[in-house]
């Protein structure tokens, strides 16, 4: 009986055992599998939205034409016969280059001559000036020599001019671009002889519609990056330097006139007449970006805030902009940024997420 009770209580110790470990082994399994729940990280897809190329949006285009910034219409001071004529048109000249010359003996024999009376005047005035200052010679008499001495003095100073109106010289670097004169030619005075201009630097005008002043000043617009793109080489901008724009608008076209000058590049000929585009750099307020309302997480007048996805790095942070009157980002993103463009108010600093949708543009 004593052997029956203790085979009995054997037995169901083994049961308890059996059944403890059951239990431990089941609580075990069910602890790690809520430890790997747990391990597991959900990373939220998110609608990202891509800030457009600024090459896009940052230019204005206008209509311009090319012209010499240095022209001259030369022509002689005095009438004569042109006795040389060494240019050409189309010809390159130096300043200061001999272009024409009149006959000049006629001019010659007048200086001579004047040169004469000159001296007799100057010497009959030193005279004079030494006896009337010894008051051997009257007030009257001391006047005529004076007088007849300045006289001679200026008679001189323009045959001198006169002469050196005789030769025609280029008052610049530039190309002879019109000819009107011809040797042995008897040409009157101030009548032309050939036009002169300078190609190595240009002015390009243009006009600018008032709409595109009515969010900038002229200030602004003056201090702007500008290009020349020429219409026969349209991959090449050339840098510019401005010049000059009107106040007031034309009447007419409604639009004011700018100008802008450009050295002559290498390899491009540039002649005046020719049609080109001036891009002028749009201002801040022009480049503003929109922004869909559901990105934002706080905006105010001028600033606001946002979520900036780093694809990188696949995380997300705030970012501060500024805002121009139209509630447009104006500053604080670049370029090729992505921001979070819904459900922004579920994320945190630094979260991890990923893009759901990346959408280009506007």
């Amino acid at each position: 009986m004593q052997s029956n009770l203790s085979i009995k209580t054997s037995a169901s110790k083994r049961v308890a055992l059996a059944i403890a470990a059951f239990i431990l082994v089941g609580s075990l399994t069910g602890c790690n599998k809520v430890q790997s729940e747990e391990s597991v990280q959900v990373v939220k897809p998110v609608k990202l939205f891509e800030i457009p190329q600024q090459s896009d949006v940052e230019l204005d285009s206008f209509i311009a034409k090319v012209d010499a910034t240095d022209r001259a219409a030369l022509s002689f001071q005095v009438s004569g016969d042109i006795k040389t004529f060494s240019v050409r048109m189309g010809q390159e000249v130096k300043k200061g280059q001999v272009l024409a010359m009149l006959d000049a003996t006629d001019f010659r024999i007048a200086l001579d001559a004047a040169q004469a009376r000159f001296d007799l005047a100057n010497s009959q005035y030193k005279q004079a000036s030494e006896l009337y200052s010894k008051k051997l010679v009257s007030t009257d008499y001391y006047d005529q020599a004076l007088n007849t001495f300045t006289a001679a003095e200026v008679e001189l100073g323009q045959a001198k001019t006169n002469l050196g109106y005789t030769t025609l010289v280029a008052p610049f670097d530039g190309v002879v671009s019109m000819v009107f004169g011809k040797q042995y030619q008897l040409i009157a005075e101030k009548e032309p002889v050939l036009n002169i201009l300078n190609h190595s630097e240009m002015d390009v005008t243009f006009s600018i519609p008032v709409s595109k002043l009515e969010n900038r000043s002229i200030q602004d617009l003056t201090s702007s990056n500008m290009w020349v793109v020429m219409d026969s080489h349209r991959g090449i901008r050339i840098p510019t330097r401005f010049k000059e724009i009107s106040t007031q608008p034309d009447e007419d076209t409604n639009s004011y006139q700018a100008v802008v000058s450009i050295e002559k590049p290498q390899g491009i000929n540039l002649l005046s007449g020719m049609t080109a585009q001036v891009e002028v750099q749009k201002n801040k307020s022009q480049l503003g970006i929109g922004i869909v309302d559901s990105a934002w997480l706080s905006k105010e007048t001028d600033q606001g805030v946002l979520w900036r996805y780093n694809p990188e790095s696949q995380l997300i942070s705030k970012v501060q902009v500024s805002l121009d009157p139209q509630g447009n980002v104006i500053d604080g993103l670049s370029s090729g940024d992505l921001i979070v463009e819904a459900g922004v108010d579920v994320l945190s600093d630094g979260q991890q997420v990923k893009a759901w949708l990346r959408e280009g543009g506007i």
